[in-house]
């Protein structure tokens, strides 16, 4: 059972994106399926899931409460040295957000797929 129609308009946004970090498979090619689109990379194979949401995340705790049905057919997919899963959410304001589903935790990550700092991660935080 679906929430809602396609996002058609984020799909295509982030059809573009994705293009930056590789070579893009559609959704389409591959019957039943549970995300929207691989990026095939030198070094890893990434899987994509795009969703609409109506605010700001500031805590992915809140993707795995909003998404928890799609978290958990993503986890499906074997996470493996070189396999991610991502969600990736756009807002009302046409802002991304980027999320790597790990198997215990959701993450957020930079538009190419690198972690954003925070806390004591953060350059110059002592």
């Amino acid at each position: 059972m679906t929430r809602g129609p396609q996002p058609l308009l984020a799909l295509r946004g982030a059809r573009e994106i994705a293009c930056r970090r590789g070579i893009v498979l559609d959704r389409a090619g591959i019957l039943s399926s549970h995300y929207d689109f691989i990026i095939f990379r030198e070094t890893s194979t990434v899987f994509v899931r795009i969703k609409r949401v109506r605010s700001h995340i500031s805590d992915p705790k809140d993707i795995e409460r909003m998404f928890r049905e799609e978290i958990l057919l993503l986890r499906r997919i074997p996470k493996t040295a070189v396999v991610s899963r991502e969600i990736w959410v756009l807002s009302p304001w046409k802002t991304w957000q980027y999320f790597h589903v790990l198997d215990d935790r959701v993450v957020e990550i930079c538009c190419d797929g690198q972690p954003v700092l925070q806390g004591e991660d953060m350059p110059g935080k002592v």
